[in-house]
């Protein structure tokens, strides 16, 4: 068949490292049909709970963009583009922030960067420093002075969703009761917090703001320990 032939003169026209790449994705794939292998490709896994059930937004109703991935399991929307959280009916906030940078631009408004490769965009290598995670409340985003008391609030996953591949990293939480984005410590199996039952752990700068938090935990159907 002629697309079969010329899928095959275009794989044979790639680097090698880059064909060795694709047969080990292909080898590697749970996929079961060719849309879900491209799911995998383009998507990739949901940044929130790990599942493959991944697809873009091109065809979901008040989204209707193809740069934004969706997952089919817990409802995490983000961005392709940059790795960001984008809340539906919205856009991502890279898109402000290209507007703003100085950097000189096409007829299109677009640089010679693409979003994932700007530094001042891209969340894809880490969402947030692991020192300034320390220092920054959870709940309010406030920043947290130093040599003041810093206060934690630990949950355990609700059920069905794996966290085991972030151990020791920082993820971002999406809340679906409230337009709120949380920062949550993912603890190694050998931490105290882990040993203490906690799945994530949040850094808070008051009592105030971890009431607050377990209030919406727990509206979230998360187990507070």
């Amino acid at each position: 068949m002629k697309g079969e032939d010329d899928f095959t003169d275009l794989f044979k026209s790639l680097p090698k490292d880059l064909q060795d790449e694709l047969k080990k994705a292909v080898q590697e794939s749970g996929a079961t049909t060719a849309e879900e292998f491209l799911s995998e490709i383009f998507i990739g896994e949901c940044p929130q709970c790990g599942s493959t059930n991944t697809k873009d937004c091109e065809d979901v109703p008040d989204i209707h963009d193809i740069c934004i991935g969706l997952c089919k399991d817990c409802g995490y929307t983000w961005c392709l583009d940059c790795g960001r959280t984008v809340t539906k009916g919205s856009i991502c906030e890279h898109h402000h922030i290209c507007m703003k940078c100085r950097k000189k631009k096409d007829k299109f408004g677009d640089c010679d960067m693409l979003p994932w490769q700007c530094k001042k965009i891209s969340t894809f290598k880490t969402l947030e420093g692991e020192d300034a995670i320390f220092h920054t409340c959870a709940w309010c985003t406030k920043r947290i002075a130093q040599d003041t008391e810093v206060f934690s609030l630990g949950a355990k996953a609700r059920k069905g969703i794996s966290l085991r591949r972030y151990r020791g990293s920082i993820i971002r939480l999406q809340l679906r009761h409230e337009d709120k984005v949380l920062a949550a410590i993912i603890p190694t199996p050998d931490s105290p917090a882990k040993k203490a039952g906690n799945d994530l752990l949040f850094v808070l700068c008051s009592e105030h703001c971890a009431k607050e938090l377990r209030r919406a935990l727990v509206k979230e159907k998360f187990t507070v320990v």
